[in-house]
């Protein structure tokens, strides 16, 4: 029987195989990649940066980065997953509106949209690690002026994108802040597994129905891209700067 809610994670407990050497291979086709994909045809990226309305997702070479197809898809609130099925449509996780996009691969253009499960306002938990950023220095210049109070990337719950104490809104606000969603996400057998920030779980679900067939616990507060290993799924959590690995069937 699959898992619906496991019992939450001793993060000490897992046992941890220690940090390697980070090798950079090259660019990104654009300035703000957050969601990856690895097919047989190439390695899709997900540039989360709106330009003239719209994302780029490129599919690029696995050796050298060249672009060998790229996509513009319209709509999307600072996009952070996305996954390729067996009809080769393309899903991807719009996070800070709390809705996935179905895509055409070749094309770009929305089939459907569906509200993300689990979707709500990210929370602190006692315990939490720091809100981390990436010790290399950028691939391209910032694109934030200093001094706005303005996180790039949702490092801070909320996504970074009021400069107030966790949990604070404005004086002004008469509802709780946008609805955050999912971020990374993969395809396997018929079903979606979708890691999401509020509830910090994976929900997987199965995309005919939008029925949800299991769900899990994860280990940190800021869940970010999976992949898998044979019959395992590996998810990052970005504050933990750390990737937890779960079984596929129990989480």
């Amino acid at each position: 029987m699959p898992a619906m809610a496991a019992a939450p994670i001793d993060v000490k407990s897992v046992k941890s195989r220690g940090t390697r050497k980070v090798e950079i291979v090259y660019k990104s086709p654009h300035t703000a990649p957050n969601g990856l994909q690895a097919k047989r045809e190439g390695l899709w990226v997900l540039d989360d940066r709106i330009v003239d309305g719209n994302n780029y997702v490129s599919l690029v070479n696995f050796g050298d980065g060249k672009v060998i197809r790229e996509l513009k898809v319209p709509g999307l609130n600072q996009p952070s997953g996305l996954t390729v099925d067996t009809e080769n449509n393309l899903w991807i996780n719009s996070t800070h509106d709390g809705l996935t996009f179905c895509c055409n691969s070749l094309e770009g253009g929305v089939l459907a949209k569906y509200t993300c499960p689990g979707v709500g306002t990210i929370y602190r938990l006692r315990g939490d690690p720091p809100a981390a950023r990436s010790p290399l220095p950028p691939a391209y210049p910032s694109e934030v002026p200093a001094n706005t109070g303005v996180a790039r990337g949702g490092g801070a719950p909320g996504g970074g994108r009021a400069s107030l104490p966790p949990g604070q809104v404005p004086m002004t606000a008469t509802a709780a802040p946008g609805l955050d969603g999912g971020q990374g996400m993969e395809y396997r057998d018929g079903l979606l597994y979708t890691a999401v920030l509020p509830t910090r779980r994976v929900y997987v679900l199965d995309p005919k129905t939008w029925e949800v067939q299991s769900m899990w616990q994860l280990a940190g507060n800021r869940a970010h891209g999976v992949g898998w290993e044979d019959d395992t799924l590996w998810v990052a959590d970005t504050n933990w700067r750390a990737f937890f690995r779960h079984d596929r069937k129990t989480g």
